[in-house]
């Protein structure tokens, strides 16, 4: 520790200054309906298992005031933090730690820039001032200040700055990221599940082909894109099953269940998959997936693995210019082929890779990669990434950046310096869930992501870039802070935990710009205001959601102009169901008290209410969804986002947070049939996307629905109590 210190803190104040040494929050706040804004305290046992997750060797509060010296003393004596950031306008200085005997004008700084060109200079020509002497351990050292300037502001990207004189020898990465993230312009989309769309010949889910088919719809009525729930590889069978889209098995590899397998060149190369796919027993098979009110991912997925590993069997056969090209896909994807070999692995072995004997990060047991099974998975993630493309230059794609990956997935194993293990992700107490969310992913390591130079987020948002018009980062609290919970304990009793939300921001900036795809950040619920502020200055847009903003004292209210603006979104009820006040109903079944929905319904009564009186006629459902449409579409929001299934007044939702499998979330499939229902010029869907695009060019003001309000959207509710009148 310094010389000449306080007297070590203990006890409570002891614990809770190592916390704040590891970036752990010692208090939070949360939002409930009926206490408003309240500050927790986190317990000691919260405290000492986040910083057991984190790495640091402690058990009880009374081991703090030893570590937290260790700790003071290791952080003193770096000479240079392993990351630096350089935006334009932000002339941020650098520390440099160097022995104060040691002269900065013998000191040599080298910047590697990442197109290999190398700039050399003395240590003082970068100084900013003089330099400040402490005592650390009875050690004498000098703090300098230095600031990175040009080349940097000609060349974003990933650099190397060296640091060498006698004695020390120090290195860092330099992110040099451009100021904001691209700009979408105005415009608008629509959203929908790709396993929810029915067509005439489905599998039981729709393709990516029925993705590039809706982008081209859109575009023809003067949309920009099309919004979808998570694409990424999931856990679908085997020894693992996962429905949830927002815990897949990879953000690094796409989900096979979506290809369109009777397009793909290698039938004509196939006869056994021709005669698969002709069988009676398999059209059977696919006639009841398809009739099904709900997708059966498994059973989907496993007819369609027959067929794509006699495809794959077929082109590994003999040379040919597919082959050559899956080849290529592989040598310029090293992460595809690691990532087939380790899904082998846990289909031969039977269990995930956390119980495979002797388990240790990237290594496959002798033996335990089944050839063919390998070439089924590298043939799966080849074929996926084709046909996501092609859908890509049909029409923009808006995906969707999940928070985490579950734990016994691939990228904990491809980069388990990225994960902490003994806590997971999640959300304290709040409006939303009362007892809080454990999303059961191991959250990022601040640490270890960070030494590892942001190898892994790079990766996962270069993926998730890599076809998207605009990528939505689900939870992007994240990159500045992020709710744990210790192994053991109730999602009540987590802590935040702090990342280094410059350097996070400058990467997801710098890929965006790289890749030209707008970022929407999801930042629904409790949000610092510092993480707002963070969005504005990068250009990220925020997530206005109807359903969350709307009082009976402000049924309309506006947008702010960088957002994308919604009704509702894939965790709410659709606009029927809470139109009707249903979600008020369901929190009831769910088990919450019956009182406690007294004070929800007068609220929902009032907002009905004040609508009304916006509509100057009777409210019904379909009149007051195409007020709110197009006030939204003519409103000031960068983007808007209509969910296809609100134009048919849907009432079911996709997903009720909290609930298990028996809800059969991510499951439920339309009402209606692509392309019979909503693709005509006659059909009301494409009626109110029309009247939408027209709002949202300026073309009609901010439109009100007319008295054919109702024939526009399809009315499913048949009585006044069904309207919530």
């Amino acid at each position: 520790m310094t010389s000449g210190g306080p007297t070590r803190p203990r006890g409570r104040r002891a614990l809770e200054a190592l916390a704040t040494r590891h970036g752990v929050q010692t208090t939070y706040e949360t939002h409930d309906r009926a206490r408003g804004r309240a500050r927790g305290r986190v317990g000691d046992e919260s405290l000492v298992g986040v910083l057991a997750a984190l790495g640091v060797p402690i058990s009880h509060r009374d081991q703090a005031p030893d570590l937290l010296a260790a700790a003071s003393a290791s952080a003193h004596r770096q000479v240079l933090e392993p990351v630096l950031v350089r935006r334009p306008g932000a002339p941020t200085a650098h520390t440099l730690t160097l022995p104060s005997a040691v002269d900065p004008g013998r000191v040599q700084v080298t910047l590697r820039l990442e197109d290999g060109t190398v700039e050399r200079r003395p240590l003082p020509s970068i100084l900013a001032g003089p330099g400040r002497p402490e005592r650390i351990d009875g050690a004498a050292v000098t703090r300098h200040r230095f600031r990175l300037t040009c080349p940097l502001g000609a060349h974003p990207g990933y650099h190397r700055l060296e640091v060498e004189g006698p004695g020390l020898a120090a290195s860092a990465l330099v992110i040099s990221a451009p100021r904001r993230c691209p700009d979408p312009g105005r415009g608008w989309g629509v959203f929908t599940p790709l396993h929810a769309v029915r067509t005439g010949t489905d599998w039981g889910v729709a393709t990516y082909r029925e993705l590039a088919e809706l982008g081209e719809w859109v575009g023809e009525l003067g949309g920009a894109f099309v919004g979808t729930l998570p694409l990424n590889a999931g856990f679908l069978d085997g020894p693992v099953v996962e429905p949830s889209p927002y815990r897949p098995a990879s953000r690094l590899a796409w989900n096979e269940l979506y290809v369109d397998v009777e397009r793909l060149p290698e039938l004509e190369i196939a006869p056994e998959a021709r005669t698969l796919l002709a069988s009676a027993g398999l059209r059977r098979r696919l006639a009841r997936l398809r009739s099904a009110p709900s997708s059966d991912p498994a059973a989907t997925l496993a007819v369609k693995r027959q067929v794509l590993e006699l495809l794959a069997d077929a082109l590994a056969a003999g040379p040919s210019p597919r082959r050559r090209a899956l080849e290529a896909f592989l040598a310029e994807r090293p992460e595809v082929e690691a990532y087939a070999r380790f899904r082998a692995a846990t289909e031969t072995l039977g269990r995930p890779w956390t119980a495979w004997a002797g388990a240790r990060p990237g290594r496959i047991p002798v033996g335990a990669a089944d050839e063919r099974r390998v070439r089924y998975h590298r043939y799966a993630q080849w074929v996926a990434d084709s046909q996501l493309a092609e859908a890509a230059t049909r029409g923009g794609l808006y995906l969707d950046l999940p928070v985490g990956v579950h734990p016994d997935g691939f990228d904990p194993w491809w980069h388990p310096e990225a994960f902490a293990t003994g806590a997971t992700g999640g959300a304290p107490p709040d409006s939303f869930q009362g007892a809080g969310q454990n999303w059961a992913v191991n959250p990022l390591h601040p640490a270890g992501v960070r030494q590892d130079g942001y190898r892994y987020p790079i990766a996962l948002l270069r993926q998730a870039m890599r076809h998207a018009a605009a990528v939505r980062i689900d939870h992007v609290m994240g990159l500045h802070r992020l709710w744990w919970i210790p192994e053991g304990m109730a999602a009540t009793e987590g802590a935040y935990v702090s990342y280094r939300a410059e350097e996070l921001r400058a990467v997801v900036v710098l890929e965006a710009s790289r890749a030209g795809v707008a970022v929407v950040g999801e930042d629904l619920g409790t949000v610092a205001p510092a993480v707002r502020a963070a969005m504005r200055r990068d250009g990220m847009l925020r997530s206005h959601v109807h359903q969350f903003a709307a009082t009976s004292d402000d049924p309309l209210p506006d947008p702010p102009p960088d957002s994308l603006a919604s009704l509702g979104t894939h965790d709410l009820p659709p606009f029927a169901a809470w139109w009707a006040g249903l979600d008020i109903d369901e929190r009831a079944r769910q088990g919450e008290h019956p009182e406690a929905a007294r004070a929800p319904r007068a609220e929902r009564a009032a907002l009905r209410a004040s609508i009304a009186d916006a509509l100057g006629r009777p409210a019904s459902p379909g009149r007051v969804l195409q007020l709110l449409l197009l006030d939204l579409a003519g409103g000031p929001a960068r983007l808007v986002l209509v969910d296809l299934e609100d134009l048919w007044l849907e009432r079911e939702p996709q997903n009720r947070p909290g609930t298990g499998p028996e809800e059969g979330n991510f499951r439920r499939r339309w009402a209606r049939r692509w392309p019979d229902d909503l693709r005509p010029r006659n059909r009301r869907p494409a009626t109110v996307l029309r009247l939408v695009d027209a709002a949202r060019r300026g073309r009609s003001g901010r439109v009100r629905p007319d008295d054919e309000g109702d024939s526009m959207v399809e009315n499913r509710v048949t009585s006044p109590e069904e309207a919530g009148s």
